[in-house]
């Protein structure tokens, strides 16, 4: 009897019904208002998945629950026709509306979990949105600055006609530009909306963005509410958002931020404090929340001082990869408050082979208590270099993964690595680079035909290893896609 009465068959019929009653949509609008509220989840899902337009923008209009996650369905049923028709709906939430709404809506959400983003088929699905930021990992706002969110048990009533509905969706921007149509009728709704509808993007990733174009949409979203910033400054127009008189763009109105990466930012140092690099640097101030820094390909040599000296919150996560460091920058690093909370730090793409011992070696040691992540690829680093670093590196107890792939590094001193790491039990991924017994080496970068036979007698030399120091739970491997373009010396 229990097996012919467990839940698969309920939610089986309900959705049943909900493909019945969709069978003609007009009906649908006639008795909504007399639909209890569990028809609603697969009323709406049948809705989605057929392109039930007009039933869609009802069925937003009238949803009887505080919020509504459509990040499942957008997967599974990628159909931009049904996106619309759910931004359709948005028309009854306006500021405007002398009669409160019938909705009990307060949060609409675009955005996946990390599962659905791993999930089968989720890259091509979402690859039908040009617009949608397809890495989104859930994260709460931080909690000093959070604003009063509604919860999923809150008590239901009528809510006011003022009262703003909140719209999260994570976004990719790139130029040259074009609004896709559902993003622009959304955008479009935000802005007739007068405040009604908040469009709220935790993670921004900006790429080559005409300025005009990208400064109409940051307008139009809630600057306080980005957690995470990528910004791809190829146009510079970094240094426009960073112009005091554009008060409606400051970076410093974006305070919540917690991860923020600049690729390309034209940093401009000058002793006489000149726009715009001065200004930005005092907008970094106001970030109280920033907990992850990422700089790639800027000229940073002798001036990250001038950065770091800005952030008042130690950071948990420090990238600074391939902008000309030099031993002072290394130096002031290692003396800095950030060396105290410092999870993961990646200088690749830096000559560090003159900062052996010191003042690289002080570094590691510095972030010895809390380190778990270092990268130090493409860094110019050779046996030598290798070697007189091994007393700090292994001080660093809590590391869990190592990369050093492009540094002209021996197959004897990698083997040596191996044998004074494994007391590191928390170290699980290394990425160590082809040897220059296996390859060539031109300015730092490996070149070349690779000898896969001795490649493959080092990997296997190394597994022996591992087995003898029961270190099986280590994963040791050279760059894959270099390690897919193997061809044998002749």
């Amino acid at each position: 009897m229990s097996m012919e009465v467990n839940h698969p068959a309920p939610l089986r019929l309900l959705e049943l019904a909900a493909h019945s009653l969709l069978s003609n949509e007009a009906s649908v609008l006639l008795v909504l208002e007399q639909l209890t509220v569990n028809l609603f989840p697969p009323l709406l899902t049948a809705a989605f998945a057929k392109g039930h337009r007009k039933a869609l923008k009802a069925l937003v209009q009238a949803w009887p629950f505080p919020f509504l996650r459509l990040g499942s369905l957008i997967v599974q049923w990628p159909n931009q026709d049904s996106l619309q028709a759910v931004v359709d709906g948005l028309e009854a939430f306006s500021a405007h509306r002398a009669c409160p709404r019938k909705s009990e809506l307060r949060m609409l959400d675009f955005t996946l979990d990390s599962e659905q983003v791993h999930s089968k088929g989720a890259s091509e699905a979402l690859a039908k949105f040009p617009f949608w930021l397809p890495s989104t990992v859930k994260a709460e706002m931080p909690q000093a600055a959070a604003r009063p969110k509604p919860t999923e048990n809150m008590k239901k009533g009528p809510k006011q006609p003022w009262e703003a509905v909140e719209i999260h969706i994570d976004l990719f921007l790139r130029g040259p530009f074009k609004l896709d149509k559902f993003l622009s009728s959304l955008l479009t709704k935000v802005e007739q909306s007068h405040g009604a509808l908040h469009l709220c993007c935790r993670k921004l990733h900006i790429e080559e963005m005409p300025f005009h174009s990208l400064l109409g949409i940051l307008k139009t979203l809630k600057l306080d509410f980005i957690q995470e910033l990528e910004v791809f400054d190829w146009f510079d127009w970094f240094w426009a958002l960073s112009d005091p008189n554009l008060s409606a763009t400051q970076l410093g109105r974006i305070f919540n931020l917690r991860s923020l990466k600049l690729i390309y930012y034209n940093w401009a140092f000058s002793s006489r404090g000149e726009r715009p690099s001065s200004y930005f640097l005092s907008q970094l101030t106001r970030l109280g929340h920033l907990q992850k820094l990422h700089l790639s390909y800027s000229y940073l040599s002798g001036n990250l001082h001038y950065v770091l000296s800005c952030l008042w919150v130690p950071l948990h996560s420090l990238e600074i990869c391939y902008c000309r460091l030099l031993d002072t920058d290394i130096t002031y690093l290692s003396q800095s408050p950030h060396t105290t909370c410092l999870k993961k730090l990646d200088l690749s793409g830096n000559n560090l082979s003159y900062m052996i011992p010191r003042p690289l070696g002080t570094l590691l040691r510095e972030v010895s208590r809390t380190l778990q992540h270092l990268d130090l690829n493409h860094c110019r680093l050779k046996d030598a270099h290798l070697n007189a670093l091994l007393p700090a590196l292994c001080r660093c107890s809590h590391l869990s993964s190592l990369s050093l792939s492009d540094n002209p590094i021996s197959s004897a001193c990698l083997l040596s690595l191996l044998e004074h790491t494994t007391g590191l039990m928390e170290l699980k991924q290394v990425l160590y680079p082809i040897p220059v017994d296996c390859c060539m080496y031109l300015h730092g970068l490996s070149w070349g035909p690779v000898n896969k036979d001795k490649l493959c007698q080092l990997q296997a030399e190394i597994q022996k290893q591992l087995q003898a120091m029961q270190r099986a739970d280590m994963q040791w491997s050279p760059p894959l896609p270099l390690l897919m373009q193997l061809v044998q010396f002749e």
